[in-house]
């Protein structure tokens, strides 16, 4: 499948080269994901205290065996 290049110009997409399509060919265009948005000061701040949260917090289990040994006795 070829892929067009084009930009958008506010209100319709502009191809970037010459286009052999009939006028009125519809066409499908996949967008990419949006770049992950930066969190806020505020989110960025309830993160921290969450990580500080859980690393101080003891392990559910004193051992790697321990914790396998409840996972493999649970139906």
């Amino acid at each position: 499948m070829p892929i067009l290049k084009a930009e958008f110009d506010g209100k319709t997409f502009v191809p970037r080269q010459p286009v052999a399509l009939p006028v009125g060919t519809e066409v499908d265009v996949v967008l990419p994901a949006p770049p992950p948005r930066q969190p806020t000061p505020e989110e960025a701040d309830e993160w921290q205290a969450i990580l500080r949260e859980i690393a101080s917090s003891p392990p559910a289990f004193p051992t790697v065996e321990e914790a396998l040994r409840h996972s493999r006795s649970r139906p």
